[in-house]
């Protein structure tokens, strides 16, 4: 759980880093919305979300769990990895940030095109990374090995 907490507080980091600086992101993201919004967690939509698929999928696994003899833990975690990797969107938004500012100021040959290699490459480098560790980390901590 605590590199999962740790990679929340970074998702934190980056969406106020992104409001503050004025970016053009959607200000309502799941994780802002439950940061941003604590007196009000029932009305959240991915709590809701959560809690019913959770509900259903616990029954679901207990029930198969007690037919078959199965470990039920990663069938009841299963209802809330969607909703934690939906969190990730902070990451199209960072990427969306900074490959508009890198074209505007620093690749202005890529103004007309669709497509700018060098900037595509380095956001894979660093943004992309940072996505792919944090899929990691979700799926660590459903696998039951976040310690």
């Amino acid at each position: 759980m605590a590199k999962l907490f740790s990679m929340f507080l970074l998702l934190v980091g980056i969406q106020a880093v992104l409001l503050l600086f004025a970016a053009q992101t959607p200000a309502n993201t799941n994780i802002w919305s439950m940061v941003s919004n604590p007196t009000n967690w029932n009305s959240v939509p991915f709590i809701l979300t959560i809690a019913g698929v959770a509900g259903t999928l616990s029954l679901v696994g207990i029930a198969v769990g007690s037919a078959f003899g199965f470990k039920t833990d990663f069938i009841i975690f299963a209802a809330s990895v969607p909703g934690l990797l939906s969190m990730g969107v902070v990451f199209v938004n960072l990427y969306n940030v900074v490959r508009t500012d890198l074209i505007a100021r620093l690749f202005t040959s890529c103004l007309t095109a669709l497509s700018c290699p060098p900037v595509d490459f380095i956001l894979a480098i660093t943004v992309g990374t940072l996505a792919f560790f944090y899929a990691w980390t979700v799926v660590e901590w459903w696998r039951g090995k976040d310690f």
